[in-house]
C-alpha cells in the first residue's frame, strides 16, 4: 500500500515535470509568436506613416510650386506695367529734353 503510493506520488511528480516543460515550451512558443507579430506590426506601421509622410511631401511640393507659379506669374505682371508706364513717361521726357535744348 505504502508502496502503491510512493510509485503514485512518483508518477504524479514525473506528469508534473512534464506538464511544467510543457508549459514552458508553450510559453516560449507564444512569446515567439507574440514577437513576430509585434514586428510585422511595427513594420506595417512604418510603411503606412512613410507612405503618409511621402504624401504629404507631394502634396506641399505641388503647394509650393503652386505659390512659386503664381508669383512669377505676380512679377511678370508688375514688369510688364513698369515696362508700359517707362514707355509712355519715355515719350514725355524725349519730347520734354527736346523741348529744353530747342528753347
Amino acid at each position: 500500500m505504502i508502496e502503491d503510493t510512493i510509485r503514485a506520488v512518483k508518477e504524479a511528480e514525473k506528469k508534473a515535470g512534464e506538464l511544467i516543460a510543457d508549459a514552458g515550451k508553450q510559453a516560449a512558443k507564444i512569446t515567439s509568436d507574440a514577437n513576430a507579430q509585434a514586428a510585422e506590426i511595427l513594420k506595417s506601421a512604418e510603411a503606412a506613416a512613410k507612405e503618409a509622410a511621402a504624401a504629404q511631401m507631394d502634396r506641399a511640393r505641388a503647394d509650393g510650386e503652386k505659390r512659386l507659379a503664381e508669383a512669377a506669374g505676380e512679377a511678370a505682371q508688375a514688369a510688364e506695367a513698369l515696362k508700359k508706364d517707362a514707355a509712355a513717361r519715355k515719350d514725355s521726357a524725349v519730347a520734354a529734353v527736346i523741348a529744353e535744348l530747342l528753347a
